[in-house]
């Protein structure tokens, strides 16, 4: 089976992943040699540090400048299997935006109250460049749309929400699957999610998570997800 560029650094993202769950490299571990570790996952270096960086939005490893790149030593992150194995599940589009109007709106809550100024500037980052690739149709929207909510999830400073981040992305990525074949899925995406990242800035908490379950509330009924 053949993989484009984007979806290969997600394969090789998830195999690091097994590999980190399975206890191969420990947390507090530095990791092989970008050389070292692309020849024996058999992938480009620019395919190799794609999946890094995914692994790093995840918060599974962390890259010091000059040193090198190490699995991060929250031995929670890493304590169950289980959690980091279930983005693997075989779930429906229903099943995966109920999971996400469970916990998104509370991240979003708690992200309002507990960011720093330079998460809350990551988060407003990712936002606009997300808006932008939604109005070009960009290919790489859902990455964009990944990093986005993934920023959010991050700054609840949470570890447990953290490890739900690769449920998060199977959600976003079949819901963007989903919005290709609906554009004005897109029109209101641009508008929930401006709305979100004016209750961040106004630090709003309620707001914040208001703003957040209807957002994904009209996803649902624009894909004719049931909410009952």
């Amino acid at each position: 089976m053949s993989y484009s560029g984007n979806a290969l650094s997600v394969k090789i993202a998830d195999q690091l992943t097994d590999l980190i769950a399975q206890h191969r490299f420990q947390p507090g571990d530095k990791l092989p040699s970008e050389p070292e570790l692309a020849e024996e996952l058999q992938v480009s270096r620019t395919t190799l540090r794609e999946a890094l960086r995914i692994l790093s939005t995840r918060g599974l490893v962390e890259a010091r400048r000059g040193i090198g790149t190490f699995v991060t030593q929250s031995k929670s992150i890493h304590a169950d299997y289980d959690v980091l194995k279930i983005q693997n599940t075989n779930v429906t589009a229903k099943e995966l935006y109920e999971m996400r109007l469970m916990f998104e709106p509370q991240a979003a809550y708690y992200a309002c109250l507990r960011a720093s100024d330079e998460e809350l500037e990551t988060i407003f980052h990712y936002g606009e460049m997300d808006e932008q690739m939604i109005l070009r149709r960009d290919p790489l929207w859902d990455e964009m749309e990944q990093k986005f909510h993934n920023s959010i999830a991050s700054a609840t400073h949470n570890q447990f929400i953290t490890a739900l981040l690769p449920i998060f992305n199977k959600a976003i990525h079949k819901g963007i699957m989903l919005a290709n074949e609906s554009p004005q899925v897109s029109e209101m995406t641009l508008h929930d999610h401006r709305v979100l990242m004016q209750y961040l800035r106004d630090r709003n908490p309620e707001g914040a998570k208001t703003a957040m379950y209807l957002h994904i509330i009209n996803t649902m009924r624009a894909f004719q997800i049931p909410l009952d």
